[in-house]
């Protein structure tokens, strides 16, 4: 269960994630649902989803010519590896891969949500439920 501290503190990163969206920082999400999910947050801005036809590394290297990238991936262990991964390869390509995001909602939210296309259908049922309290 979140509480309204949490919610707030959830509200405000995924504010911060939305600045990022704003200022054509893109987002790095595993699939399309992450994608949807994120649209559904009202986060707008260039997304782009990992899955596809392409290993990572080269789907990376599409991506070199941005100054930086949050990575946002899932919550559970090959989101945490697939965050590894990407942070340790853009590095080396030129874009600064930002994490700390992704942390802190993991933190926030460990024992509620263990991925992205989660977070918009939890926060909706819990602002439901404070909202009734």
């Amino acid at each position: 269960m979140i509480t309204l501290e949490m919610l707030e503190q959830v509200e405000e990163l995924l504010d911060e994630l939305r600045r990022y969206a704003a200022e054509g920082t893109p987002i790095l999400v595993e699939g399309s649902r992450d994608r949807r999910a994120l649209r559904e947050l009202d986060v707008k801005g260039p997304i782009f989803q990992i899955s596809g036809k392409k290993t990572v590394l080269n789907f990376l290297e599409g991506l070199a010519s941005y100054k930086r990238i949050v990575v946002m991936t899932d919550f559970d262990r090959r989101g945490n590896e697939l965050a590894k991964f990407c942070a340790k390869h853009l590095q080396g390509l030129g874009p600064k891969p930002i994490l700390d995001l992704r942390e802190k909602l993991k933190a926030l939210l460990r024992r509620d949500v263990k991925d992205i296309q989660s977070l918009s259908k939890l926060l909706r049922s819990q602002k439901n439920v404070l909202r009734k309290t």
